[in-house]
């Protein structure tokens, strides 16, 4: 079965406050509930254990990949929005003020286009490595 890369884009939006696996028979994304209590995710996770073959482990991509995202997408505005992203991700608390000034100079829609396309790319690049069949 194919994993569409959508719904494995929207998982690693999600990957930095919920963990996620790719089901290789059924071809879905799997994501445990934020909220799941700890007997429910050990059950959940003994369950995984028992037929493990079938089953990859999603990355955390929002924490490894976020501030290369912000930066590539500050990279690809005009000059003064790109000084003001690129200043505002110097140093601690970075993503709140990119964030910020993302919402200031009305770039939401941009920026959430331009995050989708990011990890749309980053979906097809880890289903490759990974031997993963997928859709566009």
């Amino acid at each position: 079965m194919k994993v569409d890369l959508n719904e494995l884009a929207a998982a690693f939006a999600q990957s930095d406050v919920r963990q996620g696996y790719v089901d290789l028979r059924k071809g879905k994304v799997i994501l445990l509930d934020e909220d799941m209590a700890e007997e429910d995710t050990l059950h959940h996770a003994f369950d995984l254990e028992d037929d493990w073959e079938h089953y990859i482990p999603l990355p955390n991509v929002m924490d490894e990949d976020e501030h290369a995202m912000m930066k590539a997408f500050a990279e690809a505005q005009r000059e003064d929005f790109k000084a003001r992203l690129l200043e505002a991700l110097q140093g601690r608390g970075a993503a709140s003020r990119f964030h910020h000034q993302v919402r200031h100079l009305l770039l939401k829609p941009a920026w959430e286009a331009f995050k989708l396309t990011y990890l749309r790319d980053v979906a097809r690049d880890w289903c490759e490595e990974n031997d993963v069949a997928y859709e566009e």
